[in-house]
């Protein structure tokens, strides 16, 4: 286990259905959530193991909530770009968030 099972975990109890907002402030607002919530004890949803939490070390998890910042802070610069007009910067700036999955159209 490590930081993707943490997140995958993290994210049954922060992301609630149903989301009327704007979708880019949703993602925002997910990594800052995650980020503010990192240093938490995460049990194993199935309740069968330890704490899902427990496989990373305070130095993994303080190197986590830096990535988790940085990608707030790209959610933050999409956002920007896109308020102002850029559209496909900020379509960029998506794209070297989530990678090679992620589509320009």
């Amino acid at each position: 286990m490590g930081i993707i099972t943490l997140i995958e975990v993290m994210a049954l109890e922060v992301l609630h259905p149903e989301w009327g907002g704007n979708y880019a402030r949703e993602i925002q607002a997910f990594f800052y959530t995650l980020a503010d919530r990192i240093h938490e004890d995460w049990p194993d949803p199935a309740g069968l193991g330890p704490d899902v939490s427990d496989s990373m070390d305070a130095h993994m998890r303080s190197a986590a909530k830096t990535a988790l910042l940085a990608a707030g802070r790209k959610a933050d610069e999409a956002i920007r770009l896109e308020l102002a007009g850029s559209n496909e910067k900020a379509l960029r700036a998506w794209k070297s968030l989530f990678g090679k999955h992620f589509h320009l159209s």
